[in-house]
């Protein structure tokens, strides 16, 4: 790596509330938002509860006419963009010249709110009854569209659909690109709202939402429990602001941790599966994370593991973890289960939440992590946070469907 790449900057719109501090806050507290859902009706569904940003409404926050031509996922990354900006300090074509920032997307499912309102429309009343602004509502690079020309941006962008995993690959990204001097600053998150009836009929045909625990919503997602069945989604964007650390300390920035390393990779086992059986590919991405930023396996002050729920997937990625800690006696904790998985945003959600963590010399627990799934011999943080003072380094893991992997290790 040429270049330190500094966090300076995070915005946040998920079930716990708008901003940074609101789902730390919540993390801490370990009580799940996960609700019944109310866009539409879910009793057809398998999987009947999912994470809300029902506090945020568009409206009070983006120009009307921007709110009509475009979906929700929009509105909460460009929301989560704004205030990532303020958190910085940083004024774009001041601080730095527009040719100069990038912008880094993950999203997995586009905007399906949008779309399916058009649909009806056509199906119902014609062609002339559909938005003329259909074609550039829904996709999932609309977000990044949208971000670029309210903020003026003209360096480097890019939206990446990578499942579950698209969030990290944005943030890897946004991070080689400033390492490459392609960019002094870069925008990267991202940003989902599976809240609508076909684009939860999607997910649940990916058969990774659970089936339990409708009846208690704030139970259902349990990573790495011996009760779990499944994932629980979650709406909401997530933003950092990624700056070359030299470039931060110039302008007097705050820094917030840094990106020490990352590595990729890819299991090519089955598409419906994360990885295989045993996790070997995604211990590697770990490992390789680790060398990258420099950082000793008995160092690493915290784990931040994907944990979604599904138990295979739960299965696998305890073995990888087992595999790359190699005996050391490392805290890992999935945070997760709080908001919901929020796909897209999922990790950049997560980045977040272990900033703090390394700030604070606190390991939030798992939340519904009562007893873990036999087999999983992991140093789980449960029950309560646990104090780790002198902290220096976490790691956080992402997977997505058809095997993608990715690992980031932060530092203070």
């Amino acid at each position: 790596m040429t270049a330190r790449i500094a966090v300076t900057g995070i915005g946040a719109v998920t079930p716990a509330g708008r901003g940074a501090d609101a789902l730390w806050q919540a993390t801490l507290s370990g009580r799940s938002r996960v609700r019944r859902i109310d866009r539409f009706d879910p009793a057809p569904y398998r999987c009947q509860v999912a994470g809300q940003a029902d506090d945020f409404d568009a409206r009070e926050v983006l120009p009307a006419r921007l709110v009509k031509k475009t979906d929700r996922f929009t509105h909460l990354a460009l929301a989560a963009v704004q205030d990532a900006l303020a958190d910085a300090g940083l004024t774009i074509g001041t601080d730095v010249a527009p040719e100069r920032i990038g912008v880094m997307v993950g999203n997995v499912l586009g905007g399906w709110e949008f779309a399916e309102r058009e649909l009806r429309d056509l199906w119902t009343g014609g062609v002339r009854e559909v938005s003329p602004y259909q074609a550039t509502a829904w996709f999932p690079a609309a977000p990044q569209g949208n971000i670029c020309i309210r903020h003026n941006i003209r360096g480097r962008a890019r939206t990446f659909v990578c499942d579950r995993a698209s969030g990290a690959y944005a943030i890897v990204h946004a991070a080689q690109t400033i390492a490459r001097g392609q960019a002094d600053v870069v925008l990267a998150g991202g940003t989902e709202q599976p809240l609508s009836p076909y684009a939860w009929l999607c997910c649940q045909t990916g058969a990774f939402l659970t089936g339990l625990g409708n009846r208690d919503p704030q139970r259902a997602y349990r990573p790495f429990d011996r009760g779990h069945g499944g994932t629980v989604l979650g709406e909401g964007s997530v933003f950092l602001v990624l700056e070359r650390y030299d470039h931060a300390v110039a302008r007097g920035a705050t820094v917030l941790g840094e990106i020490a390393g990352w590595a990729l990779n890819t299991d090519g086992y089955m598409p419906y599966y994360t990885s295989e059986p045993y996790g070997q590919t995604l211990s590697r991405a770990v490992t390789g994370a680790l060398r990258h930023a420099g950082v000793d396996t008995p160092e690493l002050g915290a784990v931040f593991a994907d944990g979604s729920g599904v138990p295979r997937e739960d299965s696998s990625e305890a073995a990888a973890l087992r595999t790359a800690l190699d005996g050391a006696a490392v805290p890992v904790t999935a945070v997760k289960s709080v908001v919901g998985h929020l796909m897209g945003a999922a990790t950049p959600a997560d980045v977040a939440v272990a900033l703090r963590a390394l700030a604070e010399g606190t390991v939030p627990a798992v939340t519904n992590l009562d007893t873990p799934a036999p087999g999983f011999e992991l140093d789980f943080v449960t029950g309560t946070a646990r104090t780790r003072t002198g902290m220096r380094s976490a790691a956080v893991v992402a997977r997505g469907l058809g095997g993608v992997n990715a690992c980031l290790v932060l530092t203070r």
